[in-house]
């Protein structure tokens, strides 16, 4: 790719290199200026990152508290309903919030209308399994959960005042809600469509709703387009970089689209987060 010809998403990398580095540059010659485009690119790629990041962790956060406190608790009496309750309301995002024993059964759910998951056996999961034998909080990818809905969730151990593993604190939510959010009134008015995706390829929120929940590398729509495919995998196995496709639009018109991408997320689990502009 000639950087001459795309000088937005060049200045977009050259943003996230000087972030993801941490390096202020100081005693270096002053950069040529960049347009006003280059720089909205820049800057709401760098806003998404940080925001989607910092929502993450506000519900991380809410999940700790909520876990200390449960503790506190026998996890199914009144007072842990309670808890449960008041996390549940505190982002809207949220589908709902559970406590577990220490084997993996649920033990209380709230709202009310997801009570009836009491007595789940959920020992199976993948991120179930991690915090049983770590005793450590982490963040699933989507996954169907318990709730039977595709949804992501936090999960943080809960140990007595004796310090003792007594089983642990789940949020529910869904992730496209929880970008929505962010993104919607980030990218309004601009030309550009934002996208996040799991490394494994699964579209978590795109700017075009239908987008959602596909399997990039598997949905036969985008079967006839290998370059897609190509960017696809280095958006998958990069944490950050710069590329341009080829498309066919609806009414099969061809475009060619530039795409930026960065990295989010929480406890290990990484969201690319990608800007795109078509181009013509």
């Amino acid at each position: 790719m000639n950087s001459q010809s795309y000088p937005w998403i060049v200045a977009a990398l050259a943003v996230l290199v000087a972030v993801g580095t941490g390096f202020a540059a100081l005693n270096q010659p002053t950069p040529p200026p960049v347009s006003v485009a280059e720089e909205d690119a820049a800057t709401l790629l760098i806003h998404l990152q940080s925001d989607i990041t910092a929502a993450l962790e506000a519900l991380d956060n809410r999940l700790a508290h909520a876990a200390f406190e449960l503790g506190k608790t026998n996890l199914s009496d009144a007072d842990a309903h309670g808890i449960l309750a008041n996390l549940s309301a505190t982002d809207p995002s949220i589908v709902d919030c559970t406590v577990s024993d220490a084997e993996g059964t649920i033990l209380a759910a709230e709202p009310a209308a997801y009570r009836d998951i009491k007595g789940a056996e959920i020992g199976g999961q993948a991120h179930i399994r991690h915090i049983l034998a770590t005793k450590r909080p982490i963040m699933s990818e989507v996954i169907t959960v318990a709730e039977n809905i595709p949804a992501t969730v936090i999960v943080a151990p809960i140990f007595t005042n004796e310090g003792l593993f007594a089983g642990f604190a789940s949020v529910v939510f869904r992730p496209e809600a929880l970008v929505a959010g962010i993104a919607e009134p980030a990218a309004n008015g601009t030309p550009y469509q934002v996208m996040v995706i799991q490394t494994d390829g699964r579209v978590i929120y795109d700017t075009d709703p239908a987008q959602i929940g596909r399997m990039t590398f598997e949905d036969p729509l985008f079967a006839d387009y290998p370059d897609l495919l190509d960017v696809a995998r280095r958006v998958a196995g990069e944490r950050y970089g710069t590329a341009v496709y080829g498309f066919v639009a609806d009414g099969g018109e061809a475009v060619q689209k530039e795409i930026a991408w960065t990295t989010a997320g929480l406890h290990g689990v990484e969201w690319r987060t990608a800007v795109i502009r078509e181009t013509g």
